[in-house]
């Protein structure tokens, strides 16, 4: 067993050898986060993980997929990528990058909003560093975060790769290496023992997040055919749960109520490990052997020299593990669409005409449209001044006592002048055309009249009550009242 855990060792720090690096000076460095500034393009910011280098090759792959939608902006903390991830020459001057990417984009004459994109303990360095930042960084994509800790952290494998990195970083005090602190926590307990920091804060309060995860299968073949296969449920370096496991891995081990919004996805790959590549007729029992050593301690969440084994192999060979997934083609896919949607969702509307959808009524001033899904009909009404819309929607809260059980409940929602949000109880003032005859709001579109403006997107319909601040958006399967 020793001889092996020293192979899967040195197989470890061979791999760690390969990330890039790249040196930043001591303070925040020298940022030129004005270059490729425009109204027009989103500002991209990403960040690197554990012992690794700017995310270059990540930020071209979002750069052939977007193009001219985006800017992108690399972070570099290399040079202290041995410190846990609360470090403030980590996250006080990823902070204050962020803060910097937003106020050129402003300067270009940008909504200064920034999408960023973290790979591996850069999603947790971003959680310290966006403390008050939810304004600025509405939408996150973490790639690979071990939110839930990684089974080789706290490990001397971990302690190996630290070695041989040191060279040309900054040693951390033994309490603030990242090599511990990665070690796997639970839900809402604290960070291995000896690591100093408390637990990564929640993010900002609606923070869109698309968690990504790699799953790597070992698929066991003979002669060319497949024998059957080893599911790693990991992509070498962090298991799925702990890639997706965000919504408890902060302060009491559950996310607030108004916390962040999560999105998961899963990048599957295989990679073919043969018998052995046998050579010998006692391989294939030993293979045999190994796998079912493997699958038992797999079931059983045990990092084990077999378990070990397998993540090596796909640590350094299969497309969707840690190590290769910022450059693989596939999972650039799954992140330039969780992108584009937060672009998307962050375009600043084209205003219409509010006259072209003012409703023929001699009594009444109100405006009204409906959805291009035709789902909902909406309008903006001044008799009892408000915003509304119409349609199905789920989940639904529970029918509260005033809403009569003979009527329908929960058929929309509404904001009034006051800035009140709830759903609709039917039987009051109903928003739309009385007698039909709503036009379209195309997607992209904002309709404002009075003190209330609504907002036609893919994602949904919004009303928000402008001196308050204070809307709803609905869509066919969510909704929300801020």
């Amino acid at each position: 067993m020793t001889t092996l855990l020293r192979v899967l060792a040195s197989l470890v720090v061979l791999a760690a050898t390969i990330t890039p690096a790249s040196a930043v000076t001591d303070d925040c460095g020298d940022w030129r986060t004005a270059e490729g500034q425009a109204a027009t393009r989103r500002p991209v910011v990403l960040v690197h993980g554990w012992t690794g280098g700017p995310m270059t090759d990540t930020a071209n792959g979002l750069a052939a997929r977007l193009g001219e939608r985006v800017s992108t902006f690399t972070f570099d903390y290399s040079r202290r990528s041995l410190h846990w991830a609360s470090d403030t020459q980590i996250a006080g001057c990823l902070s204050r990058f962020v803060d910097a990417v937003s106020k050129d984009h402003k300067g270009a004459g940008g909504d200064g909003k920034v999408v960023v994109v973290a790979h591996s303990m850069g999603g947790l360095a971003l959680r310290y560093a966006l403390q008050g930042k939810g304004d600025t960084v509405p939408h996150v994509v973490t790639l690979g975060t071990p939110n839930l800790g990684s089974p080789w952290g706290t490990t001397w494998v971990a302690d190996q790769i630290h070695a041989i990195k040191a060279g040309d970083r900054d040693q951390p005090a033994p309490e603030h290496k990242a090599a511990l602190c990665l070690g796997p926590h639970d839900k809402g307990s604290a960070l291995p023992q000896g690591c100093k920091s408390d637990l990564p804060p929640w993010l900002p309060a609606r923070t869109n997040v698309t968690q990504v995860a790699g799953d790597v299968t070992v698929d066991r073949s003979l002669f060319g055919f497949r024998l059957y296969s080893l599911p790693l449920v990991s992509d070498g370096v962090v298991p799925v749960p702990s890639a997706h496991g965000y919504h408890t891995s902060g302060p009491e081990g559950v996310s607030p109520a108004d916390g962040a919004r999560l999105t998961t996805v899963t990048q599957s790959c295989t990679v073919d490990h043969g018998l052995m590549r046998t050579r010998h007729a006692l391989e294939v029992p030993a293979g045999l052997a190994l796998d079912f050593v493997a699958l038992k301690d797999l079931q059983s969440n045990t990092l084990s020299p077999a378990t070990g084994w397998y993540l090596i192999l796909a640590t350094s060979s299969a497309s969707c593990s840690h190590m290769n997934h910022t450059g693989d083609a596939p999972t650039l896919d799954r992140i330039g669409a969780a992108v584009s949607g937060a672009v998307d969702a962050l375009a600043q509307p084209i205003p219409v005409n509010p006259d072209d959808y003012r409703m023929p009524n001699e009594y009444l001033e109100y405006y009204a449209f409906k959805s291009p899904s035709g789902n909902f009909t909406c309008s903006i009404v001044f008799t009892e001044p408000s915003a509304g819309c119409h349609g199905k929607t789920s989940p639904l809260p529970p029918r509260p006592e005033r809403c009569n059980p003979n009527i329908s409940w929960g058929s929309g929602l509404f904001v009034d002048a006051k800035g009140r949000t709830d759903f609709i109880c039917t039987g009051g003032l109903l928003y739309g055309g009385m007698n039909g005859g709503e036009k379209v709001l195309p997607y992209g579109r904002s309709l404002t009249a009075g003190d209330f403006t609504c907002v036609s997107k893919e994602t949904g319909i919004s009303c928000t009550h402008k001196p308050t601040g204070r809307g709803f958006r609905i869509a066919a399967g969510s909704n929300e009242q801020f």
